[in-house]
């Protein structure tokens, strides 16, 4: 799942990029899809022309793996157009709360097989909403937690440490790492994240492949039976 258009490509390219390879059906599910904020000036405003605008983006990246990737949006507010703040400092609000069980009610129906969810690092609001709905259901689905991008790569590895702690003692789990990605393939993850033209500069691309260069790969987080499921589907 992606709290916006372009999370999961920033995040996961090179997983996703696998995944199509292995011809293991993937679908994207975008949960804050309407949505007024661009990056750069890109000749476009309102939340109606940019919606578009960033789904077409999406339909773009989708072109990178021959429109294998089932792709829906939930058509929820993004942060900017429901309140004056993107990043979580007090618990839930009332309207966020219904958001939880909004998106949570749809993963309870629609989402089979593995789902791979943000460890919301940075503590954007939509991304701890998403994590939210995903632990609320934690013990009915196989679930894996990928890094917040390009957030995780503007935060030292105590703050992730610390992190992880919390959501450990939350589930009550022990979590461990995995890092995949570069070797064999077949996907240029710069290429793939400029699909997004509105959502990215030179300085974002640039925080995002050199966490992936520093970690060689993109590194998920998960209990160990999904971590084992996990290898056995990329190798």
């Amino acid at each position: 799942m992606s709290p916006h258009i372009d999370d999961a490509a920033f995040c996961l390219a090179l997983h996703i990029s696998k995944f199509v390879t292995g011809n293991l059906p993937i679908t994207l599910i975008n949960c804050f899809t309407i949505s007024a904020f661009t990056t750069i000036d890109c000749g476009v405003k309102g939340k109606d022309d940019v919606s578009l605008l960033r789904g077409k983006e999406d339909v773009e990246f989708n072109k990178l793996f021959n429109s294998s990737i089932n792709i829906i949006n939930l058509k929820l507010l993004d942060a900017p157009l429901r309140n004056g703040y993107i990043h979580q400092f007090n618990s839930f609000n009332t309207i966020e709360l219904d958001l939880i069980q909004e998106i949570k009610s749809f993963l309870e129906t629609n989402a089979d097989g593995l789902i791979l969810c943000p460890l919301a690092l940075g503590n954007h609001i939509d991304h701890t909403i998403c994590r939210e709905a995903v632990l609320q259901l934690y013990q009915k689905k196989n679930v894996l937690f990928y890094e917040d991008l390009p957030y995780t790569a503007r935060v030292g590895q105590e703050e992730i440490d610390r992190h992880l702690k919390d959501l450990e003692g939350k589930l009550n789990v022990k979590l461990i790492s995995q890092i995949d990605g570069l070797q064999n393939c077949k996907i240029d993850k710069e290429q793939a994240i400029r699909t997004y033209k509105s959502q990215m500069n030179d300085e974002i691309c640039a925080e995002i492949i050199s966490y992936m260069n520093q970690l060689n790969g993109e590194r998920l987080w998960g209990e160990r039976k999904e971590m084992d499921c996990l290898r056995g589907v990329l190798n």
